[in-house]
């Protein structure tokens, strides 16, 4: 018989590449942690045993990887006893067998979806203020509303982590509260990094999918040293996608013609050759190779960049009436068709506005598009969302990441 070849995990957490052969598991018995803190090892005791929480082990690898020392008051601890260098799951003190996998870098569950089929890692990526925190809150109630009716997919937090986090940090701010977010933490700040993890489930017997979405801080997006130095060159590399955001109204070309004043604007072309860079070096890719992880240009704010049907306004830094973002999406289906006219629109609109040097940054990714979407529905004022959230074509994306870039067909 020949032996079984060892499954690879991505770990959405610590985007760490995991053999499958050496997960670790938490049995179920909260009894085992007594019996092994009351019989193990003088070593393991002084490893294992917190002086703090006695009836506890720590949790060396997650408390490392929160940057914790695991003999300090702040150490993780746990109730549940490790299993560590089994191949099956059965705990060592009571013997049974238990199926709750953790990642051996970072301790975080791996759920029985995310086993199956992977977890698709997307990144949202942009300069501060471009609104890519207000766009993953309202693209997660659209999937969890809109999307899951029109297309018949259940979409469920995957653990109770990411339940609490979206509703505290998100929802309860900008759909219940109506007011705007802070400003996304640097990655530096190791307690924020968790993602937002999320099953989408057809209900085709096949199970569900776990997809998990980044937000980072667009002060990481200075140049692809500070990238690299932060290790978040590990989860770019290995993303199914890229969310790459811009924020029209802050490009020179279209300030100048709307008559705002001028200021310090990002280079969008910059950040994304900062992006192409480590990959191509995380990945090992030769320089004239093209990036093959999926790439969706998405501008941001498109309420405010529609042009009245008797304004006055320069065409070139405003959608008119006739615009394809009008034309809707056909109901139930992917229409891709109507997905590729808008791209080739918003194209030509960063062409004008952006110049040639963004869409050449953006030609090095093989399979990219292009996007314009309003996250809010009208721009807040004083940081209050006066007139609520009306999402606009935020799916638009995900649709597009689904239709074409998973192992799987969705749509």
């Amino acid at each position: 018989m020949s032996k079984k070849r060892s499954q690879r995990y991505i770990c959405p957490f610590c985007y760490g590449s995991i053999d499958m052969s050496q997960v670790h598991y938490a049995c179920n018995d909260p009894l085992c942690t007594r019996t092994f803190l009351g019989t193990c090892s003088e070593a393991e005791k002084r490893r294992y045993g917190s002086v703090y929480r006695p009836e506890e082990e720590i949790d060396v690898e997650r408390s490392e990887f929160l940057g914790l020392d695991p003999y300090g008051p702040a150490a993780i601890t746990t109730k549940s006893h490790i299993i560590r260098g089994s191949v099956d799951g059965k705990c060592e003190i009571c013997s049974n067998r238990n199926t709750d996998k953790l990642c051996p870098r970072c301790h975080q569950i791996i759920t029985k979806a995310a086993e199956r089929w992977g977890t698709s890692i997307y990144v949202l990526i942009g300069s501060e203020s471009a609104g890519k925190s207000h766009y993953l809150a309202s693209l997660i109630e659209t999937l969890k509303s809109g999307y899951a009716q029109e297309f018949d997919t259940k979409v469920t937090p995957t653990t109770a982590n990411t339940a609490d986090k979206f509703d505290r940090e998100y929802r309860n701010t900008v759909f219940d509260g109506g007011r705007c977010l802070p400003p996304t933490p640097t990655y530096e700040d190791v307690l924020t990094r968790d993602p937002l993890l999320f099953d989408m489930d057809k209900g085709d017997g096949d199970g569900a999918r776990t997809v998990a979405f980044v937000d980072t801080s667009g002060r990481d997006l200075d140049s692809s040293d500070k990238l690299a130095s932060l290790n978040i060159s590990t989860y770019i590399s290995g993303a199914a996608g890229i969310m790459f955001f811009i924020d029209a109204l802050r490009l020179p070309s279209v300030r100048s013609k709307l008559g705002l004043p001028a200021e310090d604007c990002p280079d969008a072309a910059a950040a994304l050759n900062y992006v192409a860079e480590i990959i191509r070096d995380k990945n090992r890719l030769k320089p004239k190779n093209p990036v093959e992880i999926p790439l969706a240009v998405i501008v941001t704010k498109s309420d405010l960049l529609m042009r009245p049907a008797a304004a006055e306004e320069d065409e070139d830094a405003l959608f008119g009436q006739e615009s394809s973002l009008h034309i809707p999406r056909e109901q139930g289906s992917a229409d891709m068709d109507n997905i590729a006219l808008v791209g080739t629109e918003v194209e030509e609109y960063l062409r004008r506005n952006a110049g040639q040097d963004l869409l050449d940054a953006v030609d090095q990714f093989e399979n990219h598009q292009y996007f314009a979407v309003s996250a809010l529905g009208g721009a807040p004022a004083d940081g209050v969302l006066k007139n609520g959230v009306a999402p606009f074509r935020v799916e638009d994306p995900m649709i597009w990441f689904l239709n074409t870039t998973e192992k799987r067909r969705w749509l």
